[in-house]
């Protein structure tokens, strides 16, 4: 496609095994928007059957170093678990849900045979200073 204001996923696209330590391969499309969206990210994250993205925390003085995020997830298609803090709810195609900072969150594929399709809002914070200014 010729530059202009429509951008294609298909260039934008990566495989990333183990994601966040979950069993499997998941297939990761970014929108860059020529970083015109920051601090805001938009992802497509395709799940095949046993795979999953493992749990983690995005915690808001960025701890342990994977960004202080705070995530929002729309399920496109396909069946999975989502795991949030320390429950795991059932979700399908038109479930959403927000993953704040601190709080424990993952997903797996529940469907044998079909990929989970998730849309994924990522939305990077300031860390929260933990001393004294």
């Amino acid at each position: 496609m010729p530059p202009g204001p429509i951008e294609s996923d298909r260039e934008a696209r990566e495989t990333l095994e183990h994601m966040r330590g979950g069993p499997g391969s998941v297939l990761v499309r970014h929108f860059r928007f020529e970083g015109k969206g920051a601090p805001t990210r938009f992802l497509i994250l395709e799940i095949p059957p046993g795979a999953a993205e493992g749990n983690h925390v995005h915690y808001a003085d960025d701890r342990n170093g994977t960004g202080a995020y705070e995530e929002f997830y729309y399920v496109i298609s396909g069946r999975g678990l989502a795991t949030l803090g320390v429950e795991t709810y059932p979700v399908a195609a038109g479930d959403y849900w927000h993953a704040p900072l601190d709080m424990a969150r993952g997903l797996a594929n529940a469907d044998p045979a079909e990929v989970l399709k998730v849309h994924l809002t990522v939305v990077l914070r300031d860390p929260a200073r933990t001393g004294p200014a």
